[in-house]
């Protein structure tokens, strides 16, 4: 399992993405909350293999409707977490 960590640029959430590739598709689940927690929700979501740009990253919807670019490479792999990541907990 993948996991990215942004910002959504359209409702200003933080957001995190788990990720699992398969070799049709790219399946995973998108979480987003408010830095005042009023917000707390997530979705599901599949991009089909053709998705994939030549460079590796693809999109994933926001809760919100908005398209996220994920970069080919990860925030982290598996249980591995680069120490330069956290998630500030007002």
């Amino acid at each position: 399992m993948n996991y990215y960590w942004l910002d959504c640029p359209n409702c200003h959430c933080q957001v995190a993405v788990s990720v699992t590739a398969y070799p049709d598709r790219i399946s995973g689940s998108v979480r987003r909350w408010s830095s005042d927690r009023s917000v707390n929700d997530g979705k599901k979501f599949e991009v089909l293999a053709g998705g994939r740009a030549a460079d590796g990253s693809f999109p994933a919807p926001c809760v919100c409707g908005q398209e996220l670019a994920l970069p080919a490479e990860p925030s982290a792999v598996g249980g591995d977490r680069d120490e330069n990541l956290r998630v500030t907990l007002g």
